[in-house]
């Protein structure tokens, strides 16, 4: 595995989705490495914020009912042949699996809303909206996904269905301070503003009602964000 792959392992290793094998060497590269090591406290730290807004006790008679369908489930018969679980999955870990890394960029994105909604209540019933829309296009067999290169490094993915889309920037290189990348719905001649990226490195937003022939773009800004694209864009995706 080379230290571009475990680079990659920050979310399944927060998730603790990595097999034996795989945890011991993300472990030992995340003992030398920063940026990893940031990026799984914040998201151990989120998934937990999560994790508590969501909470609930569960009702006394709960073990009763669950001890009590156990009593009425039939067993397998000792002559069927049992396959173990371990021995059925896929060579490919499902976060390395193309088909599903778009879903993994999309519970990333749902799980990181999650956690902003508990820390702002105000606006907590519309950040679980929009992060169960997104959570919906993991799984939307009509979702679309482009990947591109940026223009000056890294690549770019949307994945979008139903007028939402989720751009995630891999390898940006880092901007001078003072500049950003900004995320924008693009509608003909227009431009919406869908909020300031960061600097470079892994970036992650979200373009919401989405409109077709809209495209999704993203620009280098001031820091603080543009009203409208002061340059010209550095990615374009039409997602339809």
């Amino acid at each position: 595995m080379t230290d571009h792959d475990l680079h990659t392992l920050t979310g399944a290793y927060a998730a603790d989705a990595l097999d034996p094998a795989e945890r011991d060497d993300f472990e030992r590269h995340l003992e030398t490495c920063d940026s990893c090591q940031a990026e799984v406290r914040e998201l151990q730290a989120t998934t937990a914020r999560l994790a508590v807004g969501v909470s609930a006790t569960p009702p006394a008679a709960l073990r009763d009912r669950v001890l009590a369908e156990v009593g009425r489930t039939r067993q397998l018969a000792p002559d069927r042949e049992v396959v173990r679980l371990d021995e059925r999955r896929s060579s490919r870990p499902w976060y390395r699996q193309p088909a599903t890394a778009a879903a993994a960029i999309l519970l990333v994105v749902a799980v990181g809303l999650g956690g902003w909604a508990v820390q702002e209540s105000r606006q907590k019933a519309d950040a679980e909206r929009l992060a169960a829309r997104i959570a919906a296009v993991a799984v939307d067999p009509q979702r679309t996904v482009h990947t591109a290169p940026v223009a000056h490094g890294g690549t770019g993915t949307v994945v979008a269905a139903d007028g939402i889309a989720v751009f995630h920037g891999s390898d940006l290189p880092r901007l001078p301070a003072g500049q950003a990348y900004q995320l924008w719905r693009m509608s003909g001649q227009e431009s919406q503003s869908a909020g300031v990226l960061g600097r470079g490195g892994e970036l992650t937003g979200v373009v919401t009602d989405l409109g077709p022939g809209d495209a999704v773009g993203v620009s280098v800004e001031p820091s603080a964000g543009s009203s409208h694209p002061t340059s010209d864009p550095v990615f374009v995706v039409e997602p339809a």
